[in-house]
């Protein structure tokens, strides 16, 4: 094939900048070239000039149509001339006339016109050969391109000339020829609507196609690969056929339907068994065929399709993995047609379609990868399980099956001769297949499928020495346990003991039992598994103590079956009593199945109410619902079987309640985590009266109530312990209280107005009598009321927090979390309630209450001493927060808004310790939430406010919160503020003591890089703007180091690479490790700074810990020391001052109405507060 390099310089870039139709197209060329030396512009410029004094001369007007008539006027008496052509002048006008032509307005030509210009192109074109560069004819193609969008394209007369000569040209040896031609043999098929022309244009295409068919099946036959660009050995015949299938692909689309069936016809019998250089555009250009045409009208000819396509991927030759694959995909596509053109034939096509594709999972792995693929869509679209039934149940007679039966029956022999060739280790993909076979056929499955699980049975026997990985034998068998059930699954591949030698067999199936029985019946379980279960537990006293006790494993691994059992047992309604029985006998008698019945209750109750769109928070555990989730057709509850259910467990709750209560009461910490959950289950749907009365025997049990039902009062806390046998002490009695309000936690969700009242009072009664271990519970247990019940939280709020607020607040996390996880719910609720009220004095009176929770948190953050306490409190207000925010409007007076008001109010007034601090939860509540300034616009005013103050306290918090906000605003948010921002925070810009300098440098570096230098000195006063360019600069310089020391590393370690490449023998790896040391060396000194070495330490005015703060803060951490950039050591800022040198500021007097302090931490602690300086 010819190259067009040699053309490429004289080519014109017509496209380089469009002609436009509103001036004179010769003058815009004369602005364009003018100053080119270039032989084709001169040539260009000079028939421009030519054609435009003709039209002068003959006083026509300057416009694309004119110039198009004369420049078609010339090339017509240029190629009509008998003597030599040419070349120059023609190559210019051709030119010319590609640029004007594109200019030329969609009616500028008539069709007539159109169509005698074509034929005069036509002309030259025959005549190409006379000396024609390749950029010329390429102006040719292009020109007859426009041209034909001129004609009546209504009319194939007017049409024909110019398409058949695109057409051929489409073939073209020249490639960028061929390009241009393809191309605009496209447009103009897209230009077609008139069914009569696209008919007469798909005859010529099938007989161009007819013409290069011979030479096609000959190379086909041949399996010949046709060679590279430059190979001038390829025969020309051979790369035109090449091209014509390319061209073809193209066009296919648009040709007729009937023109589209033919060219199949023809790929058909061009596709052979083996590859050939035609393989990839036959199945490219099948491809398209597919996609574009009606499936009713190519059904005839897809089957003789599929013929050719199957012998293609099933023969043993060698062929490139891409070919094959696509014959995969085409082999499946082939049948979905015969499927929508409703032809039975598609039925019988599917065994062989799968035979073939199976053929291809033993192949290399990307292969047998699509091939799992395509078998598994197959599978689901094709494989119906109905049609191996006369009935629901009822499968066919051996030799009556339908034509529909005995196709499945021939899909599944498929996979099975695949799994019986395979020696040793099965094949992956062949097991994902048959995974996929068992799950669609489901109960079916058992019919057709015996043989595949037997052979899986046997395999995963013979690993059981470790001779090869089972997981995915595991999962193919877990598929058929999905499928057919446990029940058929024991039927054929039976546990079993040996009674005279004690061996057990197949007992790798247990864990494959336990993580894919769904479905199944809790009868079986109870008839069929527990007796064998025990079998292996009476065995185990027989034999020697070793195999005792794997046969005493292997009895508690049957019995562990029960949870599997549970997931939708198709028999709970009719069983549950006797499951009940065994539940409790197993509790009572068995503790190594405490867990499974926990689980197993839990999973019958949330089944249930799932299905009945209940709340279902307290359910299965994460193994239970990750197993579950792996099920792809997971059978579920009609609302009428749940509730079915549901009235069923009710039945037995109470009794299976009572027996968890009891070994809940007798159990350690870690065996009571395990059972609260099941009992939380049971006590949402028991009779809250049942409940209630199993909590009072416990008060009454452990004396907590007297007789007439009262808690006794403090005073006679140490007489009731001292009357109780045993004489038990009080951390004695404390751990009972603790065990019983662990319990209350549980019973929570369930229970109506009167039990809450009593477990409440049973918690007020906690608080008045203790501070010990069971002050965690009675919080835990009263966060649990205010979150289950928001009529208890409405109705009592304003006691709640009385009573919350005359506690001491606790010292260990655990417990702070558990009493700030009661304020969250009361704060949601009285910021709500205000938003809402009509009742101005209730509202006030529940607003001051609010105020001291705010206080609390507050403090907490300020003063608390580990960094686990102020995590808390960053907590709560982070989900105070966010519940508001869910519930408010973009309005200025929604809850959420509320609560940053009121947190704003503590900005006045208070002391400069409890200010820091509000500036420091307002930083948090920027940062998750950046827009709260365009809903309260005055925030950032009132806190830039507080840097007229001279409290060093109020303006490091201050310096915080701005380096937050400019960090979270995006660019364009920081435009309305900017001025307010930058003259407020400069105006420390000349304070050096405590960091202020630094901070400010890093907070206009932040401004600088988001809005750009200019914007902020534009709105910087002029005494400042040397400090801003100051930092300006030396931000660019400390950009360049960085870069150059990037450099110089960069160097360093191609330096060293080259020197070990000069080395031999094991001293090689020497210099490498040597040079990453000094590397990594140089790096550590870069990083270490103090901010680095404690992720514990703060860093910023708003005192966030690096450990949990820095994770809020995203991508760049506000709260980051810059001491790389101030040049000085970040130690006293991080650490504060030592404890032995005084301050200058007195931060010890605070404002008492303010706040109420709860603890007397030192202010001067050794890691720094949150916003402490």
């Amino acid at each position: 094939m010819d190259d067009d390099k040699p053309e490429q310089d004289h080519e014109l870039d017509l496209a380089a900048e469009p002609i436009t139709d509103g001036s004179d197209i010769c003058q815009q060329l004369m602005n364009r070239y003018a100053k080119s030396k270039a032989p084709q512009h001169r040539h260009l410029l000079a028939t421009a000039a030519a054609m435009r004094s003709i039209l002068s001369s003959e006083s026509l007007p300057l416009t694309p149509p004119a110039y198009f008539a004369a420049v078609i006027s010339a090339i017509d008496e240029a190629s009509s001339n008998s003597q030599t052509l040419e070349v120059a002048a023609v190559a210019a006008l051709l030119s010319f006339l590609a640029i004007v032509l594109p200019a030329v307005p969609p009616e500028g030509i008539v069709a007539e016109k159109a169509s005698e210009a074509v034929e005069v192109l036509v002309l030259l074109a025959g005549r190409e050969k006379e000396g024609l560069a390749v950029s010329t004819v390429r102006a040719l193609v292009k020109c007859l391109g426009v041209l034909v969008g001129f004609c009546d394209f209504e009319n194939w007369d007017s049409l024909k000339l110019g398409f058949q000569t695109l057409l051929s040209f489409s073939v073209d040896k020249r490639p960028k020829v061929r390009r241009c031609s393809q191309e605009c043999l496209e447009k103009v098929f897209k230009s077609i609507n008139s069914s009569s022309v696209i008919k007469e244009a798909s005859k010529l295409v099938m007989s161009m196609l007819k013409t290069y068919m011979p030479s096609a099946v000959e190379l086909s036959n041949s399996g010949a690969s046709v060679g590279p660009k430059d190979d001038t050995s390829a025969e020309p015949k051979n790369v035109e056929i090449l091209h014509m299938l390319n061209v073809l692909k193209l066009i296919v689309p648009f040709l007729s339907m009937k023109g589209r069936s033919k060219v199949l016809s023809e790929l058909d019998e061009l596709m052979r068994s083996q590859f050939s250089a035609l393989t990839r555009h036959i199945l490219k250009t099948i491809e398209v065929c597919f996609e574009t045409s009606s499936a009713d009208v190519i059904t005839s000819v897809t089957e003789n399709i599929m013929d050719s396509l199957s012998s293609y991927v099933s023969s043993g030759d060698k062929k490139p993995s891409d070919t094959v694959m696509s014959a995969t995909t085409l082999l499946k596509r082939s049948l979905d047609i015969l499927r929508a053109g409703e032809s039975s034939s598609y039925v019988k096509n599917l065994p062989i379609v799968c035979d073939s594709v199976a053929g291809l999972l033993t192949s290399e792995t990307m292969v047998a990868s699509h091939a799992a693929i395509i078998l598994k869509e197959l599978v689901n679209d094709h494989v119906d399980p109905k049609n191996l039934l006369i009935d629901d149940n009822q499968p066919f007679d051996e030799g009556k099956e339908t034509i529909e039966a005995t196709t499945v029956k021939s899909t599944c022999a498929v996979l099975e001769n695949c799994l019986m060739n395979c020696d040793g280790e099965p094949n992956e993909h062949t097991l994902v297949v048959i995974s996929a076979l068992f799950l669609k056929l489901g109960g079916t499955s058992y019919f057709c499928m015996r043989n595949i699980l037997l052979k899986l049975a046997d395999l995963m026997t013979l690993s059981s020495g470790g001779k090869f990985n089972t997981v995915n034998l595991r999962k193919c068998i877990g598929s058929a346990v999905i499928a057919m059930g446990p029940e058929r699954i024991l039927t054929h591949v039976s546990i079993s003991l040996n009674a005279d030698d004690l061996t057990c067999s197949n007992m790798w199936l247990v864990p494959i039992l336990k993580n894919h029985v769904v479905g199944a019946s809790l009868e079986y379980y109870m008839k069929h598994i527990m007796p064998l279960a025990k079998s292996f537990q009476q065995a185990s006293r027989k034999g020697k103590k070793t195999t005792g006790q794997d046969l005493q494993a292997h009895a508690h691994d049957l019995f562990g079956l029960l949870p599997a059992f549970c997931r939708y047992p198709t028999d709970l309604h009719q069983n549950i009593g006797p499951l009940a029985k065994v539940l409790i006998k197993f509790l009572k008698k068995h503790s190594f199945m405490l867990e499974n019945v926990v689980v197993a209750i839990q999973v019958l109750v949330n089944q249930s109410k799932s299905a009945l769109n209940l709340k279902n928070d307290a359910g299965e555990s994460c193994a239970i619902k990750e197993s579950v989730l792996e099920f792809s057709n997971l059978p579920t509850y009609s609302k009428k079987i749940a509730t079915k259910n549901m009235k069923a467990i009710s039945t037995y709750s109470a009794e299976l309640l009572q027996a968890l209560t009891d070994l809940f009461i007798d159990s350690l910490s870690g065996k009571r985590s395990i059972i609260k959950d099941a009992i939380g289950c049971l006590a949402s749907i028991t009779d809250s009266s049942i409940t209630k009365k199993i909590f009072v025997s416990l008060l009454e049990r452990y004396k907590f109530i007297d007789d007439a039902g009262e808690f006794g009062i403090l005073e006679n806390e140490s007489m009731l312990i001292d009357e109780e046998e045993g004489k038990l002490s009080n951390g004695e009695k404390d751990a009972q209280r603790c065990v019983v309000l662990e319990l209350a936690s549980s019973l929570v969700e369930g229970a109506k107005e009167d039990f809450i009242d009593l477990i409440y009072n049973f918690i007020k009664y906690s608080f008045q009598v203790t501070d010990g271990i069971s002050v965690y519970q009675a919080y835990y247990t009263l966060s649990r009321i205010l979150q289950e019940h928001d009529w208890f939280c409405s109705s009592r709020s304003v006691e709640l927090i009385d009573l919350l607020q005359g506690l001491k607040s606790p010292i260990d996390n655990a417990t702070l979390r558990s009493r700030f996880s009661c304020f969250h719910p009361l704060m949601v609720h009285i910021l709500k309630i205000d938003s809402e009220a009509d009742n101005a004095v209730d509202s006030e009176a529940e607003n001051a209450k609010a105020f001291l929770i705010v206080n609390e948190i507050i403090l907490t953050l300020k003063d608390a001493k580990e960094e686990e306490a102020r995590k808390v409190a960053y907590d709560v207000l982070l989900e105070i927060s966010s519940s508001l925010k869910d519930m408010s409007t973009p309005s200025s007076d929604g809850p959420y808004q509320k609560l940053v008001n009121m947190i704003m109010g503590y900005l006045t007034g208070a002391s400069p310790h409890i200010k820091s601090g509000a500036v420091s939860v307002l930083s948090v509540l920027i940062h998750q939430d950046a827009d709260i300034f365009l809903s309260i616009p005055e925030l950032i005013p009132s806190i830039l406010s507080l840097l007229q103050g001279k409290s060093v306290e109020v303006i490091k918090a201050v310096l915080g919160f701005v380096k937050v906000l400019v960090s979270s605003l995006q660019a364009r948010d920081l435009q309305s503020p900017l001025s307010d921002i930058v003259n407020a925070v400069l105006h420390w810009s000349h304070v050096s003591r405590n960091h202020f300098r630094s901070k400010i440098t890093v907070i206009i570096e932040i401004l600088i890089r988001k809005c750009g230098f200019s914007a902020v000195e534009q709105v910087t006063q002029d005494k400042y703007r040397r400090f801003v360019k100051s930092v300006a600069e030396n931000r660019k310089t400390n950009q360049k180091d960085a870069a150059s020391a990037d450099a110089e590393t960069r160097d360093e370690e191609t330096s060293a690479k080259r020197q070990e490449k000069r080395k031999h023998g094991d001293k090689d790896s020497a210099p490498e490790k040597a040079g990453f040391s000094k590397h990594g060396k140089r790096n550590q000194k870069h990083t270490n700074h103090p901010g680095a070495k404690d992720s514990n330490m703060s860093t910023g005015a708003g005192g966030e810990r690096r450990s949990f703060g820095a994770k809020r803060f995203g991508k760049e951490n506000p709260f980051k020391g810059r001491q790389e950039r101030s040049g000085k050591s970040n130690k006293n800022f991080d650490r504060g001052p030592p404890s032995h040198q005084k301050r200058k500021m007195n931060t010890h007097k605070k404002d008492e109405g303010a706040a109420k302090k709860p603890g007397t931490a030192s202010p001067f602690h050794k890691r720094r507060k949150l916003g402490r300086p």
